[in-house]
């Protein structure tokens, strides 16, 4: 297993076309709009750049030495992350993959692929649930898709003794060749409620 390789793997080899107007961003490239919530704001750039030196990701005793050094660097900025404007959490980070990165040759479905997703994001966040996270499908306007539950872990900063018990959701819609996926992070203190959830779902429309 070469966790470095799977993220340079999922990079696109172009940078999708993000526009916003009148309350909604539009991604050109497969034809989606997302309404942009009340209270939610487009965040700047350097909050990828933040997060990284800010947060400390698991010890990862498995990897290798080669891919515990590389993977952090391959990891790469998001297409786009929502936040709330009063506060640092929830954030939605959007990604853009090509289908083919996450199943290759295999046939997976949508639910699989998030099921697949939640294997992965325990060498970047380390799980604290009691059970396996379970992943129902959802349908935004047609559009087929899959969720998971909350995924908790502890968000560790560098900079301070700071541990916050927080959530993890993973969000996926496959849509032709690619797959739209949303990582909504949040903690006990500033959590996305339900109503915000499906508000959020329903607003992605093609």
């Amino acid at each position: 297993m070469n966790l470095t390789q799977e993220i340079i793997n999922r990079k696109l080899d172009f940078v999708p076309s993000v526009v916003v107007s009148n309350g909604r961003i539009e991604i050109a490239e497969i034809g989606i709009s997302i309404n942009l919530m009340d209270d939610y704001i487009i965040a700047d750039n350097k909050d990828f750049k933040n997060f990284m030196l800010d947060y400390s990701f698991p010890k990862n005793l498995e990897l290798n030495k080669k891919d515990k050094a590389g993977f952090e660097n391959a990891l790469f900025p998001p297409i786009f992350v929502l936040k709330k404007k009063e506060y640092c959490q929830p954030k939605i980070a959007c990604y853009l993959f090509n289908t083919h990165a996450l199943k290759g040759q295999s046939n997976l479905n949508i639910r699989s692929i998030t099921k697949y997703e939640l294997m992965w994001a325990e060498y970047l966040v380390e799980s604290k649930n009691d059970r396996r996270v379970n992943v129902k499908r959802v349908n935004s306007n047609g559009i087929n898709g899959s969720i998971s539950e909350n995924y908790r872990y502890v968000y560790k900063s560098k900079s301070s003794d700071a541990k916050v018990l927080s959530n993890l959701r993973i969000l996926n819609f496959e849509i032709n060749d690619y797959v739209l996926a949303f990582y909504i992070f949040d903690n006990e203190q500033n959590s996305m409620s339900n109503i915000e959830l499906e508000k959020f779902i329903d607003g992605i429309k093609n």
